[in-house]
């Protein structure tokens, strides 16, 4: 019994372990209102990263920053990129799901009208999300294992 206990723990922590990543996907604009507190006008989804989502959040982070293209090779990896309009209170978001072969933050951008403030890539589930704080299931598994395996000795 000992036995089968270890092994749906063990089961279930490498299920976690291979499923594949997840990064939060989408654009959010904000805007400072009178008091200085930011506002979100579009919630963003958490989605799975594929071929799909890769490439159209490829296609929002170039139109953004035109510099970002590269190749499709088969990992991926999350991003946050972050830039403000000038002469404007508006700010950009950009999230998404984009090939571990780009460098999306690989320097600073500015034009006439934007100016990149924020930049940072990931490779854990949802890392590009305040979620990222969050409690991680992978941690809560591995001291499961722990946990049971000193209790069955």
């Amino acid at each position: 019994m000992k036995y089968l206990i270890v092994g749906v723990v063990l089961a279930t922590v490498c299920i976690q372990a291979i499923s594949a990543l997840k990064c939060m996907q989408g654009i959010e604009v904000k805007a400072d209102n009178s008091n200085g507190v930011q506002k979100n006008e579009k919630p963003l989804d958490i989605e799975e990263c594929g071929a799909g989502t890769t490439l159209a959040s490829a296609a929002l982070l170039f139109t953004a920053k035109p510099s970002s293209i590269s190749f499709p090779s088969g990992d991926y990896k999350c991003y946050h990129l972050k830039y403000n309009q000038k002469n404007s209170e508006l700010s950009t978001i950009i999230k998404g799901c984009i090939y571990k072969s780009l460098d999306v933050c690989d320097g600073k951008f500015s034009s006439d009208n934007v100016q990149e403030s924020f930049c940072s890539q990931c490779d854990m589930d949802a890392c590009n999300s305040a979620g990222r704080y969050g409690f991680d299931l992978k941690l809560l598994g591995l001291t499961l294992v722990a946990i049971v395996t000193y209790l069955l000795k």
